[in-house]
């Protein structure tokens, strides 16, 4: 052990004779030791939120999504379907069918956006997880069932299973004849199976009814369809997996992973991360004033020391590394004990869900990521070195 490290530990090991010391010391370890676990516990909080919108949107949205740049509708046949199921990273594929429509329960009406689904719909989303009443759509076919949002179930006074009337799905007629009386619309008529809930405005609106049913009400050709949606084995590596989907289809397609379909979301979110780092860390570098300040005020009390190390031998190096040392140790120790109680509070959030969100069940999300302790840790590093460096100015003042 060196002469100055040994010298700055009894300084932090002891008590100083100065009562007042003492107490600022031990104020700046407690405030470092609130604002390292703040730090750490807020930071996981965001993951957990992150993770919980990206769990969310997995039920309306898929790992990638195919869809013509020119037309609403294209053809999708068997043999480009083998082509493209045969490609690897690829899980599951489902054919869509989507139009804005009107739907009507007797005297309720209004605006949705029809989704026509196959059976394998449910194995690229995640939209089942989110169905609170009733179930999905029955894989048999020539079925007429429909799911909708708790919103739209509202806004039409609709029941499961035709209790209340069934849900009436309108287009507008694709018949040219101006004719009195020609029925305007198109209409189709489905009984409610089940409903999911949506916080999202978009999401609200969707009803999903079978592919086929879809196609017939829209006039369309079994192959013709309005996107893809795809499952990837390894969402995480989707770069190389879209840069084949797009040699499959072309250029007259657009190819696009989750990410780039909300890309608005996604970008709000890393530039929440990033300030939500630059303010805490702001709050870390208020924090540890206090640690400056009690470097300072004990620099103060052992001036008399000071003059005794450089009569005994020591020069100013060593003697500022023990006071540089010494601001490492308050900072550290204090980061250190905060740093393992975030981790503590983390993982009992995660392990026993014991705070929920305010109105539900549902546990507040967190996340403990290996990513966020090394955030804090080089921002308690940074921050503690800093500190620890401006403190040594007082030396200066210092006549000897």
């Amino acid at each position: 052990m060196g002469f100055s490290n040994f010298i700055a530990r009894r300084y932090y090991s002891f008590k100083s004779k100065w009562n007042i010391v003492n107490i600022i010391s031990r104020s700046a370890s407690f405030v470092l030791v609130v604002a390292v676990c703040a730090f750490f516990v807020v930071l996981s909080v965001f993951s957990g939120l992150k993770v919980f919108g990206a769990d969310y949107s997995k039920a309306f949205d898929p790992d990638v999504k195919v869809f013509s740049k020119g037309s609403k509708h294209f053809y999708f046949d068997a043999a480009l379907s083998e082509q493209l199921t045969n490609a690897p990273n690829i899980a599951f594929i489902s054919k869509l069918v989507e139009e804005k429509v009107l739907v009507k329960n007797n005297e309720n009406s209004g605006f949705a956006y029809l989704n026509g689904v196959e059976e394998q719909y449910s194995s690229v989303f995640d939209i089942e997880k989110t169905i609170s009443v009733g179930r999905w759509l029955s894989p048999l076919p020539g079925n007429n069932e429909a799911v909708v949002s708790h919103a739209l179930a509202d806004e039409l006074s609709l029941g499961l299973y035709n209790y209340g009337g069934g849900l009436t799905v309108l287009i507008p007629s694709r018949k040219t004849r101006n004719s009195l009386l020609q029925n305007p619309f198109y209409s189709s008529l489905y009984m409610v199976s089940g409903v999911f809930g949506s916080s999202e405005t978009v999401d609200q609106k969707n009803i999903f009814v079978p592919l086929a049913s879809a196609q017939n009400l829209l006039g369309l050709d079994h192959n013709k369809i309005s996107a893809v949606a795809i499952k990837l084995t390894d969402p995480n590596d989707n770069k190389k997996t879209i840069k084949k989907i797009q040699e499959v289809f072309g250029d007259d397609f657009s190819v696009k992973s989750r990410e780039e379909l909300n890309e608005t979301y996604y970008k709000m979110l890393n530039a929440e991360g990033l300030i939500l780092n630059l303010v805490l860390g702001l709050i870390l570098i208020v924090a540890m004033f206090n640690t400056v300040g009690a470097v300072i005020i004990l620099i103060i009390e052992k001036q008399k020391d000071i003059k005794t190390l450089y009569k005994i031998g020591a020069n100013k190096t060593q003697v500022s590394n023990v006071f540089f040392k010494h601001g490492l140790y308050l900072s550290f120790s204090g980061g250190s004990i905060g740093l393992l109680l975030g981790c503590l509070i983390v993982f009992l959030q995660e392990q026993f869900g014991i705070i929920s969100l305010s109105g539900t069940s549902i546990p507040y999300p967190v996340v403990f990521d290996i990513n966020n302790f090394g955030v804090v840790v080089g921002w308690m590093m940074l921050v503690g070195t800093g500190g620890a460096l401006l403190s040594l100015l007082a030396l200066k003042k210092i006549k000897l």
